[in-house]
């Protein structure tokens, strides 16, 4: 029998108080007086999967009740946009429970700014600054920038991928040293204007027209110690040795490879958003702000992925770094077609961020999308499967990816299943008289045992999508890693969500 979840109402907080254990949703009520399940903050924090095809009604059913409970409770949180209408559906679900002045927009014709460059450098923290820590956010994001031309990851270890590291580190610490700040037009800039021989160094010419030279000079007269001395011969010695003495076609691919990713955020909206003066950053939902970024990949493209990326290891980032004692609020990072959005860097924020009260949910059609996403080799599988295994709670809702369906059904598990067989057979009278054969009916009973799916792979094709065709009714299964439900004593439970 299906059991419909139960929206509880907002709880009255003193500010600061958090209880983990207090309930966002109960799942079911009393039966033959076992206790109701509920769904509590804690359980939150363990993240969250939903798996729907198409139309299933994951976003509105599991999805929506999901959404609603964290805002009635009093989280903040970011919110990644795939579609163009989920702006419309976050403002409804803040209307809804009075959050709608924690809403802020991250878009276009918006007053926010996010230099998440000088956001870096400037942040508090002793790690503040740090290029490494930079570098990082650039390679998340050209991991993104390979999926998007290639249609698959690339091997982390690779020649191109180290090169591209060592170029974007030696070009951050130069705009560092030079004038203590980093913009993406002041690195395309000098970037562009690196000697392409060494020729070039001895060129009055070259020397008076290049911003990287200039910044080099710049920074000679500004160091200061010891340390960044000799991290500004560190760089003279690669744009003014190494880079210049690369042949053509090997240091051509390299600024390629990371000049697109420049070029996108160096132009346009993009560049309005991400460059001049910060307004908005990640703490913004340590004090219970929900910034949605409305840059919806199906309406920008190439554009919008690259900038929920950088919001969201920003976000990441930040949220791992706070101190849950100073700042214990839970915050959400939230992401519908998450296979847009994932990195390899999600598996390793997965497996600490319950302690930084971080509660993840991320929503797809099917498992495939992150396999693709990630890389189809062995290691893309192994950074999916990580992640799903650190996400503890999942829904899956109306699907027809056998793949999917396989492993929903593989994760609740096989249990002894009886078999009853029979047979029954009749011979002619006369011939069992004859041949002295006895009776001529014959029947045969009896019982099997076998170890198979509690719940089968084609139940998922049987659940009900929401609609008028069905009531405006959603069917899903949910399932929690090591739990027992205590309305059905079994390990998944059968939902149904409204969509009214």
């Amino acid at each position: 029998m299906l059991r419909f979840w139960r929206e509880r109402p907002a709880p009255s907080r003193p500010t600061g108080e958090w209880d983990l254990d207090e309930p966002l949703l109960q799942w079911s009520g009393s039966v033959n007086r076992r206790p109701a399940d509920h769904w509590t903050i804690r359980d939150s924090l363990d993240g969250t999967l939903i798996c729907g095809a198409t139309g299933s009604g994951k976003s509105s059913g599991s999805g929506r009740t999901i959404a609603r409970s964290f805002l009635q409770t009093g989280y903040g949180g970011l919110v990644l946009t795939a579609k163009a209408d989920e702006r419309s559906h976050w403002e409804t679900y803040c209307r809804e429970t009075g959050r709608s002045d924690d809403l802020i927009v991250f878009g276009p014709e918006q007053p926010w700014k996010f230099n998440f460059l000088d956001y870096e450098v400037r942040r508090p923290g002793s790690g503040a600054g740090l290029t490494e820590n930079i570098v990082n956010l650039f390679s998340t994001v050209l991991e993104v920038a390979e999926r998007s031309s290639s249609g698959g990851g690339r091997d982390d270890e690779g020649y191109w991928k180290r090169a591209a590291r060592q170029l974007g580190r030696n070009l951050i610490d130069l705009a560092i040293l030079a004038d203590g700040r980093i913009t993406v037009p002041e690195l395309y800039a000098m970037l562009i204007s690196a000697p392409n021989s060494l020729g070039h160094l001895t060129s009055k010419t070259w020397q008076k027209a290049s911003l990287l030279y200039q910044a080099l000079k710049r920074a000679e007269r500004r160091v200061r110690g010891e340390r960044e001395k000799r991290s500004l011969g560190l760089v003279a010695d690669y744009f003014l040795g190494e880079w210049p003495a690369l042949s053509e076609k090997t240091r051509s691919v390299i600024l390629s490879s990371f000049t697109s990713m420049l070029d996108v955020l160096n132009r346009g909206i993009a560049c309005d958003l991400f460059s001049g003066e910060t307004n908005l950053t990640p703490e913004a939902t340590w004090a219970g702000k929900i910034v949605l970024i409305d840059l919806p990949v199906k309406e920008f493209s190439e554009v919008g992925e690259f900038a929920q990326v950088l919001w969201k290891h920003a976000f990441q980032r930040s949220v791992e770094r706070r101190s849950v004692h100073a700042d214990p609020r839970p915050v959400f990072l939230w992401a519908d077609e998450a296979q847009y959005f994932v990195t390899s860097y999600d598996m390793q924020f997965q497996t600490t961020c319950r302690g930084a009260r971080v509660a993840t949910v991320l929503l797809t059609q099917n498992v495939s999308n992150f396999y693709a996403a990630l890389g189809n080799g062995d290691r893309g599988r192994a950074e999916a499967d990580s992640l799903f295994a650190n996400l503890n709670t999942k829904c899956f809702h109306a699907n027809g990816d056998p793949v999917t369906n396989e492993w929903a059904s593989s994760l609740i598990g096989r249990t002894r299943q009886f078999m009853m067989n029979g047979s029954n057979s009749r011979q002619d009278a006369m011939i069992s008289s004859i041949l002295n054969w006895g009776d001529p009916a014959q029947t045969s009973a009896g019982f099997s045992e076998q170890m198979d799916y509690e719940v089968e792979p084609s139940e998922f094709t049987r659940l009900r999508t929401g609609g008028p065709a069905n009531g405006l009714l959603v069917d899903g299964i949910l399932v929690r890693n090591g739990r027992v439900f205590a309305s059905n004593r079994r390990t998944w439970l059968p939902l149904t969500f409204s969509q009214k």
